[in-house]
């Protein structure tokens, strides 16, 4: 995230039009949560516990970011 403002705050600076999005999704569903076969029982049931996030609901958010206005700055994704 440190990073990412860096960066946004040094191209505003200069007077680059180029956007920058921090996208921190938390819990996805991917091969590495729900078919992990190294998870052990206990990791299993946290993320059998929680509702995660499809890869989808990601895009769809990246999607949104790039699709705002011109004058529109979406900081981060959470």
């Amino acid at each position: 995230t440190a990073l990412t403002e860096t960066l946004r705050l040094e191209l505003n600076a200069v007077g680059a039009k180029i956007k920058v999005t921090s996208v921190s999704p938390g819990y996805v569903e991917t091969g590495m949560t729900s078919l992990n076969r190294n998870l052990t029982a206990e990791q299993k049931a946290f993320f059998d516990g929680i509702t995660m996030l499809k890869p989808e609901d990601i895009a769809d958010g990246v999607v949104y970011a790039l699709s705002t206005p011109e004058h529109v700055q979406i900081h981060e994704l959470t």
